[in-house]
């Protein structure tokens, strides 16, 4: 897939299984966040708990999408210089 003839469509291709993981990771951590919080207790005297749940949730969901982002950076700029001269001269 990763085609140096056809860099446009590799980089699209990139992009896709990027925001695709992205999208995957984000559903299972959701679904884990709403676990966290069905673990508070009810109504206003769980709402710190809550809270402290979501604040820890989106700290640990901003690295994890880091972490995916900077993965397909990767692979892009590999693709990319794998394919330095052929991009170049297309």
């Amino acid at each position: 897939m990763l085609d140096c003839a056809h860099p446009a469509e590799a980089r699209s291709w990139i992009g896709r299984l990027r925001l695709a993981e992205i999208e995957g990771a984000e559903d299972i951590h959701r679904a884990a966040m709403w676990d966290a919080f069905g673990r508070c207790p009810t109504g206003a005297a769980g709402e710190p708990c809550r809270e402290s749940e979501q604040r820890r949730f989106e700290t640990q969901w901003e690295e994890q999408k880091r972490g995916i982002e900077d993965k397909y950076r990767g692979v892009l700029g590999e693709f990319e210089q794998r394919c330095r001269g052929l991009i170049a001269l297309g």
